[in-house]
């Protein structure tokens, strides 16, 4: 990635009603992280393509001319957000993508192919834009070391707070793993002088994000982020990956995932 300023927040536009609710959580982000946002759409039969690419550009003009302090651009690609997952990482330097809960198989296959975050929205509630008090559900995989990075970011760009809610495993492999896993995400956190706070879960690390989503409104939480699925098996994509029933079930809260099979791209700052 080339420099900060080329940094992009792709906000995925397919023009339907629900667009609007991603592009403000999309504005939003941009706004936290200092970034560029950028509109992105897609075309596959080449007689639509220039009936998107017109919708694309009215949009982009608007939003400029409501937003003058910010940087917005748009992009048109042929065939899909999974076939044009490189793409947007390596030429274009997109650091997440937000999109609809809608979205969310498309959305999914795509992140299978991702090393940048995926946002998941729902509505655009003034509580759920804020972005101020983070839910990180902590297991004993590597990737809850690989999950922090994301929240570091909103601690760091938008002083949230973090409640890191850590599972309960008695097992000894994974209590060790949970154990330096916590070790790891404190430090961090300390050095960076990032506000967070652990919170003892009663569930173990297969658990822990059910248990962490469904005491997400009594922590008045406004966006929940952990790594994916490590492994994925055939029975995994019949009946769904847990992300995304996770996904399926968080209702307004918006959900911030990265995919720990792929090296996480790192924000410039």
């Amino acid at each position: 990635m080339s420099n900060i300023s080329d940094q992009k927040v792709v906000v995925v536009c397919d023009f339907t009603d629900t667009m609007k609710d991603v592009i403000v959580h999309g504005i939003r982000m941009a706004d936290i992280l200092k970034k560029e946002l950028c509109l992105l759409a897609f075309w596959k039969d080449k007689n639509q393509k220039s009936q998107i690419q017109e919708k694309l550009i009215l949009t982009t003009r608007k939003l400029k001319s409501n937003l003058p302090d910010q940087v917005i651009s748009s992009l048109l690609l042929q065939s899909s957000l999974r076939d044009n997952m490189a793409k947007l990482v390596d030429n274009y330097n997109a650091i997440l993508v937000v999109l609809h809960q809608s979205n969310i198989k498309t959305g999914l296959k795509a992140f299978r192919e991702s090393t940048i975050a995926f946002l998941f929205v729902n509505g655009s509630l003034p509580e759920f834009l804020t972005y101020k008090n983070v839910l990180v559900p902590v297991d004993c995989r590597k990737s809850s070391k690989e999950a922090s990075l994301w929240p570091s970011y909103l601690g760091r760009f938008n002083q949230s707070m973090i409640h890191l809610v850590c599972a309960n495993d008695t097992e000894t492999d994974q209590a060790k793993m949970l154990k330096n896993n916590m070790s790891f995400i404190r430090k961090f956190f300390l050095n960076l002088n990032i506000r967070h706070r652990f919170i003892a879960g009663k569930s173990t690390s297969w658990g822990i994000f059910n248990e962490t989503l469904a005491n997400a409104s009594g922590w008045n939480a406004d966006v929940m982020t952990f790594a994916g699925s490590t492994y994925i098996t055939f029975l995994d994509m019949m009946i769904g990956l847990p992300e995304e029933k996770i996904i399926r079930k968080a209702g307004y809260l918006p959900i911030l995932i990265i995919n720990p099979r792929k090296d996480v791209c790192i924000l410039c700052d």
